[in-house]
């Protein structure tokens, strides 16, 4: 990127920024945002980080992917390919941030003054291996997503 992207880029966070310390001050944005959100709390704040990372980081990718193969090199397999790949690391982010979820689930359940081994811990342990061994699931389909090569593109395609 040149010296001026760089420079729009930095004042369009400056400008996002602004915008996110007036919307945290205005009232009718604050009821709205309680509304929309409602039982989000620091329980779950995990999640939800890397629900909001894994959506706008979704979307980026296809949007590249997108301009890289379909509009540049006109590759549709290259494309559906990369999508591929891209929608597996969306799932790997969500997993991983629904097991440190769960961890800290089960990290605070371990930290209260009267808990005990019981069935309520059985099921926090069993829900983070199974979030667990679902990453590690995800992790192998992206790997295996990433020694697949796409096909050459063809010379005989047409404008």
């Amino acid at each position: 990127m040149t010296g001026w992207q760089w420079f729009w880029i930095l004042v369009g966070f400056i400008l996002f920024i602004i915008v996110l310390i007036f919307l945290y001050f205005y009232q009718p944005f604050e009821d709205l945002f309680n509304i929309v959100f409602y039982g989000l709390g620091y329980d779950n704040a995990i999640f939800w980080a890397a629900v909001v990372i894994g959506i706008i980081g979704f979307c980026a990718f296809h949007w590249r992917a997108y301009r890289l193969h379909i509009v540049q090199q006109q590759s549709i397999e290259a494309m559906v390919l990369n999508s591929l790949r891209g929608s597996t690391f969306t799932a790997i982010l969500l997993s991983g941030g629904a097991a440190l979820q769960a961890v800290q689930i089960l990290c605070v359940f371990l930290l209260q003054p009267d808990y005990a081994l019981d069935a309520a811990f059985g099921k926090r342990l069993a829900a983070v291996v199974a979030l667990v061994i679902l990453t590690g699931v995800f992790c192998i389909i992206f790997w295996l997503l990433k020694v697949v090569r796409p096909p050459p593109p063809r010379s005989d395609v047409r404008s």
